[in-house]
């Protein structure tokens, strides 16, 4: 197939799960079809990865599209926004210079599917003059007016929360209408295509969950305490996201207190790109380290007691928690934060949601090393069966063959019809 993907974001570095899923997919599907990529390119680091990107055969344009710069330059985004019939957030998405890219794409050759990951860049389909040969599909990495209400749930008063429920006036409706424009829609989890059958009920939906890349994760069973009883607790996340922000708060300000009341010698690592000023605040080197950006997330996991996940809002399915399960880590989260993973609580993972319930959950696993022991192995076998990417990709294939089959039947209905 000729493939036409349309990514938010450049894929490479890998470094978030947005990128990990597109990146790893883009592999697989470079094995067997003729992809071209077209994206946003925000820094020069993403500008110097792309080759790597080509070396495993995928055509790729990339748009540089900088962030803002300052506030009044993030104004001057929104700006237009507040007065078009779009959501304000399709701000971050919507560019110019990325809509005459893909026209000249696509009137330059025939593309059997467009792939579109995320449904805010559904706003591009205005443009295209796609024939009616090609199939139509979204990736809903996350469904967005369900994490948006998640998250005005969970802000403080102040102009964020004034911000999303500005946008969430209108980002319900906009995005249903959105998913219309589809032949199929691919969600992460069974959760959220359950909640999209029921809103959008004449589109058909498909779960091609997220995956992890298990040859390249080794196994390794829970290292105990350190050498004076220490233990370590990891979180991995974006922290430039507001749902990951407000877990990480979350957990220092109303978990962390109950586990220091039962035992000492807990060191808390929160680790990912962009933290707010708020979470570097609470970085003192002793007992809580805040990372930021970091080269590679293994060697914090190797040093892990339990991976924590501790998510009050979100969509889509944690990428985090499968590589911790894949590298053998123990994982203790919330239940939204493992939502849409085929888990077990107590076998491959524990869930708890309130404080007290996450705090006595870690105490559980820290506690005893047989219970240790068999979430790490169990944990293993669940990514391996379940989540690694080549099997994730042949779903996504079968995808892409419903939707153009049906796009041959709607096509011969016609004919016959005339």
């Amino acid at each position: 197939m000729n493939i036409l993907l349309i990514a938010r974001t450049c894929p490479v570095p890998a470094n978030d799960g947005e990128k990990l899923r597109v990146f790893h997919l883009l592999k697989v599907m470079a094995r067997s079809h003729r992809v071209t990529l077209v994206c946003r390119v925000m820094h020069a680091e993403e500008a110097r990865a792309i080759d790597s990107l080509r070396e495993l055969g995928v055509e790729v344009v990339g748009v540089s599209v900088p962030p803002p710069a300052s506030h009044l330059e993030r104004l001057r985004w929104i700006w237009p926004f507040l007065w078009s019939r779009h959501p304000i957030s399709l701000c971050t998405v919507l560019f110019p210079a990325i809509r005459e890219e893909l026209r000249r794409l696509v009137a330059a050759r025939h593309f059997d599917v467009v792939q579109v990951e995320h449904s805010s860049l559904a706003v591009y389909l205005d443009d295209l003059a796609l024939p009616p040969t090609t199939a139509r599909v979204v990736t809903m990495h996350n469904i967005d007016y369900i994490r948006n209400e998640r998250v005005i749930q969970n802000s403080p008063w102040g102009l964020r929360r004034i911000y999303h429920q500005l946008n969430q006036m209108r980002f319900r409706r906009w995005e249903l209408d959105a998913v219309r424009r589809f032949d199929r829609a691919m969600m992460m989890s069974d959760v959220d295509a359950d909640i999209l059958r029921r809103d959008v009920p004449d589109v058909p939906i498909d779960v091609v969950p997220n995956g992890v890349d298990c040859a390249a994760l080794q196994h390794r069973l829970p290292v105990g305490p350190g050498p004076q009883g220490e233990r370590a607790l990891v979180f991995v996340a974006s922290m430039d996201s507001e749902a990951n922000q407000d877990g990480a708060l979350y957990f220092l300000d109303q978990v962390l207190p109950l586990i220091r009341a039962r035992r000492q010698g807990v060191k808390v690592w929160l680790v990912g790109r962009q933290p707010p000023e708020a979470l570097r605040a609470r970085h003192d080197g002793r007992e809580i380290f805040v990372t930021g950006k970091v080269d590679s997330v293994e060697p914090y996991y190797r040093q892990a007691d339990v991976a924590i996940v501790p998510l009050r809002s979100g969509g889509g399915t944690r990428l985090k928690i499968l590589e911790a399960m894949a590298l053998g880590v123990p994982v203790v989260s919330t239940t939204v934060g493992a939502e849409g993973i085929e888990l077990e609580t107590g076998r491959h993972a524990l869930l708890a949601d309130s404080p007290e319930e996450f705090a006595a959950a870690i105490e559980r696993i820290l506690h005893d090393a047989d219970l240790q022991r068999s979430i790490s192995l169990a944990a293993r076998q669940q990514a391996q069966e379940r989540y690694d990417w080549v099997g994730i990709g042949r779903l996504q294939d079968e995808v892409h063959r419903l939707a153009l089959a049906s796009r041959t039947s709607d096509r011969n209905r016609l004919s016959r019809t005339h």
